[in-house]
C-alpha cells in the first residue's frame, strides 16, 4: 500500500497557528495523530523543542497537547469530572473558568445539580453543539500548550457554531495549534495555511497567498463559497 504520508516537511514555531486543508483522504488526520503519538511514523522523525518524540516519556508528551476533535469521548459521570478529565477530585473553581471560557456556563447553570449533574452515557443529554462546547472546556481546563484541532462542524447549527468559534478564538489565544480547518474563518485567521492531498503538502503560505496562487487552495475556497 502506498504511504498516508510521503516527503513531509514542516516546522511550527511556539505560538503559531497552522491549519491544514485538503479533500478527504489526503493525510491531515494522519499527521495530526503523529504528534502525540496515537501513530508511530514508519520512516523519518518529528521533535517538539528539539526532543525526537519517541525520547519524550509517553505520559509527559501527552500533557502538551490538548485535542479537540469532533468525536468528543464523553463518560457517564459529572459535567465536572467530563471537563477535568482525569483529575480527581476536579478543581471547581478551574472547571467554572473553563466553562465560562466554552460558553457552556449558562447552560450547566440550568442542569439541576450544576457541575455535578451526571450527563449519562457518552453524555447522551447533550447537544452537538453543547458536546463540542465540553471538549473545548476540557482542553481549556487542561491549559496544555499545544493545541491540535479537527474541528468538522458540519453538525451544527449557526447558532451552535458561533459559540463554539468563540470559544475556539478564546482557546487559541497564546498556544501553538494546527488545525484541520473546514470553515474559511479558521483559515483566514491562521498564521500559515498548509494545503495536503493525497498524503503530500502541496502548497504552503498564508491565505492570501494561497488565494492568489490559485491552486488547490484557491479551488477549495471557491467551492467552500459557493455552498
Amino acid at each position: 500500500a502506498p504511504a498516508a504520508l510521503s516527503g513531509i516537511s514542516l516546522s511550527l514555531k511556539a505560538g503559531e497557528s497552522l491549519a491544514l486543508v485538503g479533500p478527504s483522504g489526503a493525510g491531515k488526520s494522519t499527521l495530526i495523530n503523529l504528534l502525540p503519538r496515537f501513530l508511530e511514523p514508519t520512516s523519518g522523525e518529528l521533535r517538539l523543542d528539539g526532543t525526537p518524540l519517541q525520547d519524550w516519556d509517553l505520559f509527559a508528551l501527552r500533557r502538551q497537547f490538548a485535542l479537540v476533535s469532533q468525536d468528543v469521548v464523553l463518560f457517564n459521570d459529572s459535567v465536572a469530572a467530563n471537563v477535568a478529565l482525569g483529575d480527581s477530585p476536579p478543581d471547581a473553581l478551574r472547571v467554572r473558568e473553563a466553562l465560562s471560557a466554552a460558553n457552556l456556563q449558562g447552560f450547566v447553570d440550568s442542569l439541576p445539580q450544576g457541575i455535578d449533574t451526571p450527563i449519562g452515557h457518552n453524555g447522551n443529554q447533550l447537544s452537538g453543539g453543547q458536546r463540542q462546547r465540553l471538549a473545548i472546556a476540557r482542553a481549556i481546563y487542561k491549559n496544555a500548550p499545544v493545541l491540535i484541532l479537527d474541528e468538522a462542524t458540519s453538525a451544527l447549527d449557526s447558532e451552535s457554531e458561533r459559540a463554539v468559534q468563540d470559544a475556539l478564538e478564546r482557546l487559541m489565544q497564546g498556544r501553538t495549534t494546527v488545525v484541520i480547518a473546514h470553515r474559511l474563518s479558521t483559515i483566514e485567521h491562521a498564521d500559515r495555511v498548509v494545503a495536503m492531498d493525497q498524503g503530500r503538502i502541496v502548497e504552503h503560505g498564508t491565505h492570501a497567498e494561497l488565494l492568489k496562487a490559485g491552486g488547490l487552495y484557491a479551488r477549495l475556497h471557491a467551492m467552500q463559497f459557493r455552498s
